[in-house]
């Protein structure tokens, strides 16, 4: 059953919202309402306290304080030329950064599995497509990759977070509502499988064409928008996120956690403490429906998912064609809102707020930039209305649930 987060952070909150009310006229936004119960609702949590251990009667040494741990710190400004704001990390050769992000569009379905390349990328954002069901958007700046895929169509999400990110998108076309959408906003920071050709193979099929077929290589991406006339490829500011490797104080233990969009589409993170990673595993499910829960590897090098980051993002997310539930759009861009994060075996209870042109950024109650353990971070968008469980400790679980 549900656990509560601590009464000081309810109280903090509560008032928050009371300050928000006394300034507006206007009756509150249901959803926003959702939001804000449910945030106080989950931070009613505190961590179990550790025991001392009890020197034994023989004991002859003298004891020593442990070394403080040495922070590294950058963000959320004023990075150094050589460190990728969007992961708090050195690159190799900072003029990898000297260009627009590149995204590409991953399937998710069993028939395309194990995805390829998404060891390589910085953020991957993992969104809800409808009957119960999700896709990627698999964001590469300080690395890149020959081969990420396999890719599919647009969705309209991918205009507010192309946006924000400030990249360019390699999608498979989409339903053409949803294409006119995403080229009348985006324009020419569109790649789609007609840019395969001798000169730029960006985006291209393997042969089969089947709808898992289909392969994208970053680093021709970026060569292929910047032959053109229109491009805009200087290096953008991508300041906003923050970073550090000793955690902030607070949270509690989360040694696993899984986003459940749907029967049989649960990503689960199982925390590392050697390599301070969430290992990610997925349902694999076989011909008589039995389900079983199973490493998700990146087939490019065999390598079990892992990342630094897990963040689940509340966002109103709206479903615009009723039962049919394949159109969906989500109002994140300028958006203020609850954030789940887990790093190094904790879950915080924090806030994002999303700009138009900027990455989106996290804060902790007090207001001041939350620190994301430097390295690649998983981000999960959800409905406000979702639910958060935690059973038994230390294991959490989120459910997707529409409005």
């Amino acid at each position: 059953m549900p656990k509560h987060l601590s009464q000081k952070i309810v109280t903090i909150l509560f008032l928050i919202t009371l300050g928000l009310s006394a300034c507006q006229t206007a009756t509150p936004d249901p959803v926003t309402a959702e939001q804000t119960m449910q945030a106080g609702v989950a931070q009613t949590l505190t961590a179990a306290p550790t025991s001392t251990p009890i020197p034994t009667a023989t004991s002859t040494a003298t004891p020593t304080a442990s070394p403080t741990p040495i922070t590294v710190a950058y963000g959320p400004t004023n990075f150094p030329a050589n460190v990728n704001p969007l992961t708090g990390l050195e690159v190799e050769d900072p003029a990898i950064l000297d260009r627009r992000p590149v995204m590409m569009k991953v399937a998710n379905q069993a028939a395309g599995r194990p995805h390829a390349g998404l060891t390589n990328a910085d953020i991957v954002f993992d969104y809800y497509i409808g009957n119960g069901l999700d896709r990627f958007v698999a964001l590469y700046y300080g690395k890149d990759d020959t081969r990420v895929g396999s890719m599919r169509s647009g969705r309209l999400v991918d205009i507010p977070l192309t946006q924000m990110y400030q990249g360019i998108i390699g999608i498979i076309s989409a339903w053409k509502p949803e294409l006119d959408a995403i080229l009348g906003t985006l324009g020419g920071r569109v790649v789609n499988t007609e840019h395969c050709n001798e000169q730029f193979k960006a985006i291209c099929d393997d042969g089969p064409n089947t709808e898992t077929s289909v392969f994208g290589n970053t680093a021709e991406m970026t060569a292929y928008y910047a032959s053109k006339d229109y491009a805009t490829n200087d290096k953008p500011n991508l300041d906003g996120m923050a970073f550090a490797t000793v955690p902030p104080a607070g949270g509690v233990p989360a040694n696993q956690f899984t986003m459940r969009f749907g029967k049989n589409i649960n990503h689960q993170w199982i925390y590392d403490p050697l390599t301070k990673k969430y290992m990610h595993w997925i349902d694999e499910v076989d011909g008589s429906g039995n389900s079983r829960m199973i490493p998700l590897v990146d087939r490019n090098n065999g390598e079990q998912l892992s990342t630094s980051n897990v963040i689940t993002i509340f966002a109103k997310l709206n479903v615009l064609n009723g039962d049919t539930d394949s159109i969906h759009e989500y109002e994140i861009q300028g958006a203020k809102g609850r954030a789940l994060i887990c790093r190094d075996g904790k879950i915080y209870d924090v806030f994002y707020k999303a700009g138009w042109d900027t990455p989106i950024q996290f804060f902790d109650a007090e207001g001041n930039p939350f620190q994301l353990q430097p390295g690649n971070t998983w981000i999960h968008l959800t409905g406000v209305y979702s639910k958060v469980e935690e059973e038994p400790a230390g294991t959490w679980m989120i459910r997707l649930r529409l409005p």
